[in-house]
């Protein structure tokens, strides 16, 4: 006899593998030749972006670029500002147990600490201090028997399981170009030094098939004024942007993640129709990652018999993580940061720079406890000829706690920090004050592991063993015992049992209770 076997399918993508790691990147930047010889540094800083991340045996090669921004005051008679901008390549193997090759993995990078020696006027050596981190996840299909038919009286025990099931994910970048004009009431651009570019107001929907991201992309520039004092000016600029991103099997009950990563951003001055430089072409690209799960009840069949056919059930244990709960709160900060003496005043704030930094979470309770800092940089013009720009650095400490019913301390907590909104205000020549607020999104997740009926197959009956089994059987019942077992053992069926002995409860929750089975005629 051949069974026929209905079975339901659903795909899964879990994390197999992941690993951070710090490491330090060490350069040589070379002033270019239309740029004159470094007297002193002002402010050497930079962003770090992912290119790339494959995985490999037991590895994540990451490649990167770090993007350096150096303000520094030339050597010789003029005293103007300089800028350059310059990046480098790096590539990183991370060590991930189990990745294997043309897996499917993530990374980021985070630039930590960045410390310089000049080697001359013409030559800068860099060390960057950076945290890279990688995930590898596992695409399969699972397939569970459902239901067997073909044998007439087959007997099933079914159970559900919920189960995060992978929908699919999709990148786009995101291209923005605008033509963006200088403030009215500021000097025209001789030199463009410096860009600082950060996304904010994000925002997402799933829409007929897509996940609908939305955002702004806020810019800063610092410039060289076309002045006689060659004044340094700043302006700021807030491009909204909006991008589809296609997920071909996504469902309004989805749940989606969209990750948004800056991958180049880049301005270029140009002349007005009076031949000034009070134009700029921007171009950048924001690079776009969407997932979606949905969480489903799959029934399966959990045991299988019957009375007329051997039947064979093979199971293997069946691994997937469940997100228990997601939860979202922000964290409020005020703190006025203080210019030490040895710098110099300030004149106006040019820009903050925030980047919140997650040092631990403990789970207590039904909280979570997450405990961080945020590192700020404070670039501000001063009225000091030899020291005009500089940066003051200063990191404010948080703790939050998150109430998340349900949560233990063996589930798996996805932290992410984003600032949310930055405002500052000059105080005195002395002390900024900074007001944060800290996007918190925390998912939980739990391993789980049960039994997965994957097979079915039959054998023929114990023809000995029916013939020894008596015509008639008095069964007392035991804790633990249920019709379905009872049933099982002696070859026929829990409503056989139930019939002749006018029993309803299944559990068999008396222990002790006689119980009849007559032989079935064949």
């Amino acid at each position: 006899m051949s069974l026929e076997l209905t079975r339901e399918t659903v795909m899964i993508n879990h994390v197999i593998g992941e690993d951070s790691a710090q490491t330090v990147i060490e350069n040589d930047i070379i002033v270019p030749d239309v740029k004159p010889d470094i007297s002193r540094i002002l402010l050497l800083d930079g962003d770090a972006y992912v290119n790339s991340a494959e995985a490999a045996q037991d590895k994540i090669i990451v490649n990167g670029t770090i993007q350096y921004k150096i303000l520094y005051v030339p050597d010789g008679e003029s005293r103007e500002v300089k800028g350059i901008n310059t990046s480098s390549s790096f590539t990183y193997a991370l060590d991930v147990e189990n990745a294997v090759p043309e897996a499917k993995c993530r990374a980021k990078c985070d630039i930590e600490h960045i410390e310089f020696n000049m080697q001359n006027e013409r030559k800068i050596n860099v060390r960057t201090i950076m945290k890279i981190s990688g995930k590898v996840m596992e695409e399969t299909e699972q397939s569970a028997v459902s239901n067997i038919e073909a044998v007439e009286d087959v007997q099933i025990l079914r159970d559900s399981a919920s189960v995060n099931c992978y929908l699919g994910d999709n990148t786009v970048d995101c291209t923005i170009k605008e033509t963006l004009e200088v403030p009215a009431g500021k000097p025209s651009i001789r030199e463009l030094l410096r860009t600082d570019a950060k996304i904010v107001s994000k925002e997402y929907k799933i829409d007929d098939n897509r996940a609908v991201a939305k955002g702004e992309l806020n810019i800063s520039a610092l410039y060289t004024a076309d002045d006689e004092e060659g004044s340094i000016q700043t302006m700021e600029f807030s491009l909204p942007f909006m991008e589809y991103i296609e997920l071909a099997s996504i469902t309004d009950n989805a749940d989606c993640e969209v990750d948004y990563r800056i991958a180049n951003i880049q301005l270029d001055p140009v002349e007005d129709d009076d031949g000034e430089l009070r134009v700029l072409n921007a171009e950048a690209v924001i690079n776009l990652y969407a997932s979606a799960y949905e969480k489903r009840n799959i029934e399966m069949v959990s045991d299988a018999y019957s009375p007329s056919v051997r039947l064979n059930i093979e199971k293997e244990p069946f691994k997937t993580e469940d997100v228990v709960t997601r939860s979202k709160t922000q964290v409020v900060l005020k703190d006025t940061i203080t210019i030490s003496d040895e710098s110099p005043e300030i004149a106006e704030v040019f820009n903050v720079l925030c980047r919140p930094v997650l040092s631990e979470y403990e789970i207590s309770g039904d909280k979570l406890i997450i405990e961080g800092v945020v590192n700020n940089n404070v670039l501000y013009l001063s009225n000091d000829g030899e020291r005009p720009v500089f940066c003051q650095e200063q990191e404010i400490p948080f703790r939050q706690t998150v109430d998340i019913k349900g949560i233990e301390p063996d589930m798996k907590c996805d932290v992410n920090l984003d600032i949310e909104h930055c405002s500052y205000s000059m105080v005195s020549a002395t002390e900024v004050e900074v007001r944060l607020i800290i996007g918190v999104d925390v998912k939980v997740v739990r391993q789980v592991v049960f039994p997965l009926t994957v097979r079915v197959t039959d054998l023929p009956l114990d023809g000995k063993r029916l013939e020894q089994q008596p015509s008639i059987v008095v069964y007392y019942s035991k804790p633990g015992d249920t019709l379905w077992k009872i049933a099982k053992k002696y070859y026929t069926t829990v409503d056989y049992i139930q019939r002749i002995n006018n029993i309803t409860d299944q559990d068999l929750n008396t222990p002790g209770l006689q119980i009849l089975i007559p032989k079935k005629a064949k």
